[in-house]
C-alpha cells in the first residue's frame, strides 16, 4: 500500500516536433526521441499509480505544430487518460501562450490551461496559467484573489516562467529581474509549490517553493552537463515529498580545441569524434579560422557520416572564446516541504 494519499509526476518542456541534424536520418532521430521519452514517462507514470501527470509547458516545439506532430502528440496524451491518469498541461512561449484545440481538453480527466484558472484534484488544487512574456509578476495577484476562497491543501501554480534564481548553462547564468524573472517575495500567498517550464535544467529555488522538472531531453548543447528526468510529487495531509528521477538521455559531448596559432590537425580532430548518430559540438577557440580551413572541416566530417555533428564557428569572422570548461556540476535534492 502506498504511504502517501496522492502522487502527481511533473516534465516540462517536451517540444513535440523538434528536429535537428545535418541529414534526414539524423533529424528523424533527433524527432523521434522526445516521442519515446514520453512514452517512457507514461509506462513510469502506470507502475507507479501516479494520479496526474502536470506538463509546465513547450508541449510543442512550435506553435502551430505540423499535422503529423499533432496528432502523435494528443494520441499519447489520450493514452495518459485511458490508464485513468489525469492530465493537466499549459502553454509556454513555444505555444505562443495557446495551445491547439482538441477534444481531450473537454475530457473529465485532463485540463489545457488556455487562460489562469484553477483545477481542482482530490488531495489538491492546481492553479495553471499560459506563458506571460509582459509583466509576469503581476499574475500574484490573481492568483491569490483566485484561490482567497479555497480551503484544499495543497495549493500547487503551474506555469512555464522564469523566477529569479534559476540558473542554466556550464556556468550556471543566474536568471534576474531584469530578464523578466519573477521575483519572489510575499507574492505568492498560501501557495504550497510552484512548478515551472521554461528553464530546461531541473532544480530547487527558495527553500522549494519553485521547482523546475526540467526538460525530458537535451534539445541544446548547453544541457550536456545535466541529467533529464521528472519529479514526483507525493502529498500527504500536511508534508509533500518533492524529488526528481534522472531519466537515460541520448549521449551528447562537447569538445573545445584550442588552435590559437597553430595550424588545424586534423588527424586529431578526426581521432576525437566519434562518428554516427551521436550529438556532438567541436569548438576550435583561440583565433578566427581561414575560408579554407572552414571548407577542410566540412569535408572532413561530411554529414553522411556525422550526421549530428555541429562545427563552431561556421564563418571566419568570428573567433571563440573557451566557454564549456570548469563547469559547475548538476544538484537536485529531494526535500521534504511542509504545506
Amino acid at each position: 500500500m502506498n504511504s502517501y494519499s496522492m502522487r502527481l509526476l511533473a516534465i516540462a518542456d517536451t517540444h513535440f516536433g523538434y528536429e535537428t541534424g545535418r541529414s534526414s536520418e539524423a533529424r528523424k532521430f533527433t524527432y523521434e526521441s522526445m516521442f519515446n521519452k514520453f512514452e517512457e514517462i507514461i509506462t513510469i507514470a502506470k507502475k507507479q499509480n501516479v494520479d496526474a501527470i502536470l506538463h509546465a509547458g513547450d508541449f510543442f516545439n512550435r506553435s502551430v505544430p505540423r499535422k503529423k506532430v499533432l496528432k502523435r502528440s494528443y494520441e499519447l496524451v489520450e493514452r495518459i487518460l485511458l490508464e485513468e491518469i489525469s492530465f493537466l498541461v499549459i502553454p509556454g512561449n513555444h505555444e505562443r501562450a495557446k495551445l491547439p484545440e482538441s477534444l481531450l481538453s473537454f475530457h473529465k480527466r485532463s485540463h489545457f490551461f488556455n487562460k489562469l484558472s484553477k483545477v481542482d484534484l482530490d488531495q489538491c488544487s492546481i492553479v495553471g496559467f499560459p506563458f506571460i512574456r509582459k509583466d509576469p509578476q503581476s499574475v500574484a495577484e490573481k492568483i491569490n484573489k483566485l484561490l482567497q476562497t479555497e480551503h484544499k491543501n495543497p495549493k500547487i501554480v503551474l506555469c512555464h516562467q522564469l523566477f529569479e534564481g534559476a540558473t542554466f548553462g556550464p556556468h550556471q547564468f543566474v536568471f534576474r529581474k531584469k530578464h523578466g524573472a519573477i521575483k519572489i517575495t510575499s507574492a505568492f500567498q498560501d501557495v504550497s509549490l510552484i512548478i515551472s517550464g521554461h528553464v530546461h535544467r531541473a532544480q530547487s529555488l527558495f527553500d522549494g517553493l519553485v521547482v523546475y522538472p526540467g526538460s525530458i531531453e537535451r534539445t541544446s548543447f548547453v544541457e550536456f552537463i545535466e541529467p533529464k528526468g521528472y519529479l514526483t510529487i507525493d502529498i500527504e495531509s500536511d508534508f509533500s515529498k518533492v524529488q526528481f528521477h534522472p531519466l537515460n538521455s541520448l549521449p551528447m559531448d562537447v569538445i573545445e580545441f584550442p588552435v590559437y596559432n597553430t595550424d588545424l590537425d586534423y588527424d586529431t580532430l578526426l581521432s576525437t569524434i566519434q562518428s554516427g548518430l551521436h550529438r556532438t559540438l567541436l569548438r576550435l577557440t583561440g583565433r578566427k579560422l581561414t575560408i579554407a580551413e572552414i571548407e577542410n572541416l566540412r569535408n572532413f566530417f561530411p554529414s553522411n557520416e556525422y550526421p549530428l555533428l555541429v562545427i563552431s564557428p561556421r564563418f571566419p569572422e568570428y573567433s571563440l572564446k573557451p566557454l564549456y570548461t570548469n563547469h559547475v556540476p548538476f544538484d537536485f535534492p529531494a526535500f521534504v516541504k511542509n504545506l
